[in-house]
């Protein structure tokens, strides 16, 4: 059977423990996809979402759904749940897993700017993709975190910087994952770092 056409979105977080910030927590999330079907010639794209505002211990914040014949620009104070995966957002199959690459970060928003963090990491995306040509995926992948930790190390924002929550981790396909003619799959990831600890849900739906 084809793989069919899917999309690939953060659905929610739930705060476990807010960080060492002081206030309630203001936590954005930065979604890589990458596509390595053409090994040399890599596809990426980072995908951001939020930042949430005023999110205490105990509390989930999720996206919105798109809905048909609404443009998400006319509405910026909506956190949307946009497609990570594909060209333009548009759905694509992963026939192989293996090609595909998707890795989530999550900041604590203070004084720093989320559009620029965003910015900063697809340019260490791309540059980590040329640099790591070659490489088997395993050492693509850990090329990349690194390289994203990096540039989310970078001030965006004075006095106070946007600080990291932990690493980057992979949210790694398979495929029953990605089976979802039946309807959409979740998988969470547990994000600790900065004092805090998050609960990170994406979904995989059909396009």
């Amino acid at each position: 059977m084809a793989a069919l056409p899917v999309t690939i979105a953060l659905k929610s977080i739930k705060c476990k423990i807010e960080t060492d910030e002081v206030g309630s927590d203001e936590p954005y999330v930065l979604v890589t996809a990458v596509d390595l079907t053409n090994p040399i010639l890599p596809n990426a794209e980072v995908t951001l979402y939020g930042p949430w505002g005023d999110v205490d211990e105990g509390e989930s914040r999720s996206t919105q759904p798109l809905q048909p014949g609404i443009n998400p620009s006319d509405m910026p104070f909506i956190i949307w749940r946009r497609n990570a995966w594909g060209p333009s957002g548009q759905a694509k199959a992963i026939a192989n897993p293996a090609n595909a690459v998707i890795l989530v970060s999550m900041m604590e928003h203070d004084d720093g700017k989320p559009g620029t963090a965003r910015e900063l990491t697809k340019g260490a995306v791309v540059s980590s993709l040329a640099a790591s040509a070659g490489m088997t995926r395993a050492q693509r992948v850990s090329k990349l975190k690194a390289d994203i930790h990096g540039a989310l190390g970078i001030p965006t924002g004075f006095p106070n910087f946007d600080d990291r929550v932990g690493t980057t981790q992979e949210f790694v396909l398979s495929t029953n994952l990605l089976d979802v003619a039946a309807g959409p799959k979740s998988k969470t990831l547990t994000i600790v770092g900065d004092g805090g600890k998050y609960e990170v849900t994406l979904v995989v739906t059909k396009g």
